[in-house]
C-alpha cells in the first residue's frame, strides 16, 4: 500500500502489519498516523487538507514577522539618526577663514613674464641650432615651381580668395616656424626682405603687404620677426630688433599703409641691415619682381659667411628675369627658390 507523507508529500509504501499504527516518513522522518486496515490506498484527504492549512498559516506568520521586523528597524533608525537635517543645538563655533584667491584667467603665451618666456624660447633655439643643417638644394630647373595665386589671395583683397593658412602646405598649422608667399621655413627669427620698387607700385605691393600680415598671423608661438622693404635703399620696420608677431601685428598694419612702390631695385642695403640684426636671423624670405645687379649674389654670400649660415628662401614674383640669380642665392644658403606667377 502507498501513502503520501503529510509533511513532505512524498509517496512511500507501508505493509499491512503497519496499518493502524504510528510511523515515520522514510524521507523527512515526520511522525504519521497510519490508517486502519481496510482504508483507502490513496493518501487521506484530511491530512492533505491539514498540510495546506499548515502552509497557509505559516505563510501568514512569516509575513507578519517580516512586517514587524521592518517596522522595528525603521523605528530604531529614526531614534538613532536625526532625520530633521539639523542638530539639536547651536554646536561649537567654527571660524572659517577666507582662502587666498588666485587669478586663473587664461593668458596667452606672449603675455607671460618676459624673462621666463625668453629663457624657454632660448632653450628651444639652442635645440634647433644643434640639429643637422639640411644639404643645400642644387640650383637647377627642377627647383623652380610656377604657382598661380588666383586662388591664394587673402580674403578681402582684390575680390577674395583663400588665406595662405587654408592652403595645403602653407600658412599656420603645418610644420613649425613661418610661411611667406607659400614658402615654409623652420626657425625662430625670421626676416622678410620685400621689393617695393617702382615696378611693384599698385596692386602688387598691396598684395605683398597682405602676405606679410598673413605671415605674422600664422607664425608659431615663440617665433620673432623683422621686416625690411627695399628699392634702391632699405626701408626697415621703424622698431629695431626682433618682435612678437601677435603683439606687434596691429602696429605693423598701420606702418604698412605708409609703404608704396617707387625707385629702383637694389637689395644689397636691405640684406646688410638684416645681417646687422643681433642675433642674426635664422631665415630670410627674399622676394622681388624684377632684375637686380648680378654682383648682388656675391655680396650676399660674403655677408652670409661663417659656420652657421642664415637660410635664404627666394621668391620671384610675376617676373622671372632674375630667376637665375634668385636660384643661386637660395642654393648658396641652403634655401629654396619659388616663382609666383600671379595673384
Amino acid at each position: 500500500m502507498k501513502l503520501n507523507c503529510i509533511h513532505c508529500n512524498k509517496r512511500f509504501k507501508i505493509t499491512a502489519e503497519q496499518l493502524g499504527r504510528v510511523g515515520k516518513c522514510p524521507y523527512c522522518q515526520g511522525t504519521i498516523r497510519l490508517p486502519d486496515a481496510g482504508g483507502n490506498e490513496d493518501t487521506p484527504k484530511e491530512p492533505l487538507k491539514e498540510k495546506r492549512v499548515s502552509w497557509f498559516t505559516e505563510s501568514i506568520s512569516g509575513l507578519a514577522s517580516l512586517l514587524l521586523h521592518t517596522a522595528l528597524i525603521i523605528g530604531l533608525a529614526m531614534v538613532t539618526c536625526d532625520l530633521r537635517g539639523g542638530g539639536g543645538g547651536e554646536g561649537d563655533e567654527v571660524l572659517i577663514g577666507t582662502l587666498p584667491s588666485e587669478n586663473l584667467s587664461d593668458t596667452a603665451a606672449e603675455d607671460l613674464d618676459a624673462t621666463s618666456v625668453e629663457v624657454a624660447v632660448r632653450q628651444s633655439a639652442d635645440v634647433a641650432e644643434s640639429l643637422e643643417v639640411v644639404t643645400p638644394v642644387e640650383a637647377d630647373e627642377s627647383a623652380s615651381r610656377d604657382v598661380n595665386l588666383a586662388d591664394m589671395v587673402p580674403r578681402g583683397v582684390f575680390g577674395g580668395g583663400a588665406t595662405m593658412s587654408e592652403l595645403p602646405g602653407a600658412g599656420g598649422g603645418v610644420g613649425q616656424g613661418a610661411s611667406f608667399m607659400g614658402v615654409q621655413a623652420v626657425g625662430r627669427r625670421f626676416c622678410i626682405i620685400a621689393d617695393r620698387s617702382g615696378s611693384m607700385e599698385g596692386p602688387k605691393v598691396e598684395y605683398v603687404k597682405q602676405e606679410v600680415l598673413e605671415t605674422l598671423t600664422t607664425m608659431k608661438v615663440g617665433a620673432r620677426f623683422q621686416l625690411i622693404f627695399f628699392n634702391h635703399v632699405e626701408l626697415p620696420y621703424p622698431k629695431p630688433g626682433w618682435h612678437n608677431p601677435r603683439q606687434e601685428r596691429p602696429a605693423v598694419a598701420e606702418w604698412l599703409k605708409t609703404v608704396d612702390g617707387s625707385g629702383g631695385t637694389t637689395p644689397t642695403p636691405a640684406f646688410r641691415a638684416a645681417f646687422e640684426l643681433s642675433p642674426r636671423p635664422d631665415v630670410i624670405f627674399f622676394m622681388t619682381d624684377g632684375l637686380f645687379p648680378p654682383n648682388t649674389v656675391q655680396e650676399i654670400a660674403a655677408m652670409n659667411s661663417g659656420e652657421r649660415k642664415t637660410q635664404i628662401h627666394t621668391i620671384s614674383f610675376m617676373d622671372t628675369s632674375a630667376e637665375f640669380l634668385m636660384k643661386q642665392i637660395a642654393a648658396d644658403s641652403g634655401g629654396r627658390y619659388r616663382h609666383v606667377s600671379g595673384f
